[in-house]
């Protein structure tokens, strides 16, 4: 079989690659949203028809990997081209992504864990919520209230200045004092929204955290989405603070090296 690969932007393959994550119930949280949609995009071409696109993240890493049916027996040839793309030395996948993550698992040298995935419940938890006020921040007008969070908030700050209308910040205050804030960010072509959260180190230890993830949850389901969060893999209070909030980590984000 003869295929080529052919440079694109990303509203040529959108909805091919909105097709795939929707029927492979794919959970994708926003920060591999960010580096796919950060990444250089490829159509693969089989005498003019586009059977797959793939995405490589700044030269080095493949981040999306997909072949429709009718060419999925040539798949292992097609990836092992792909990998001699730009200057890829890895791939970042979600363990959901199976087609994908087949490939990586056929030839790597060595496996790295980056971060947990996790999509929230309607479970009722056995410890009650606290019922706290949220108001939607002014990046520009309460940016001295925004330095609260040290940089957690800085690349969420970034992207609302720059235009993300996707993205939301929430000043969270208990008793009219600040004690942390929420973040949400819709995703561009997927029907769910990540939440996040901070509390300021006063007054962690307290189930604050838990409790903002949960209004966050709330707000997402009221507009129709499907909240879901991540953290780094090896931080153990943030997946703790999730599953207090009734998510349960469905997704394990890993990195390959080949």
């Amino acid at each position: 079989m003869m295929f080529k690969f052919q440079k694109c932007n990303w509203v040529e393959i959108k909805e091919i690659a909105t097709t795939y994550y929707s029927e492979n119930n794919v959970l994708i949280e926003s920060y591999f949203e960010d580096h796919l949609l950060g990444s250089k995009h490829y159509q693969i071409l089989s005498e003019g028809k586009i059977i797959g696109c793939f995405a490589i993240h700044k030269e080095t890493m493949i981040v999306m990997f997909n072949v429709i049916e009718e060419f999925r027996n040539q798949s292992q040839v097609i990836f092992a081209e792909v990998k001699k793309m730009e200057q890829v030395t890895c791939a970042m996948v979600p363990t959901g992504d199976e087609f994908f993550l087949s490939h990586c698992i056929d030839n790597f040298a060595r496996l790295e864990k980056q971060a947990y995935f996790a999509i929230y419940t309607d479970k009722i938890m056995d410890k009650p919520f606290i019922q706290m006020q949220f108001s939607l921040a002014d990046v520009q007008k309460d940016r001295d209230i925004l330095k609260l969070s040290k940089d957690f908030l800085d690349s969420e700050i970034v992207k609302i200045e720059n235009g993300n209308e996707n993205e939301s910040i929430y000043i969270v205050k208990l008793d009219e004092e600040v004690v942390g804030f929420g973040v949400i960010e819709y995703s561009s072509f997927l029907n769910y929204a990540s939440i996040g959260m901070y509390v300021c180190e006063e007054f962690r230890g307290r189930g604050i955290a838990r409790s903002i993830l949960h209004q966050l949850k709330l707000i997402v389901q009221d507009k129709g989405s499907i909240a879901v969060s991540g953290c780094w893999y090896y931080n153990h209070n943030s997946k703790k603070s999730m599953e207090s909030a009734g998510a349960y980590s469905k997704t394990r984000l890993l990195k390959f090296h080949f």
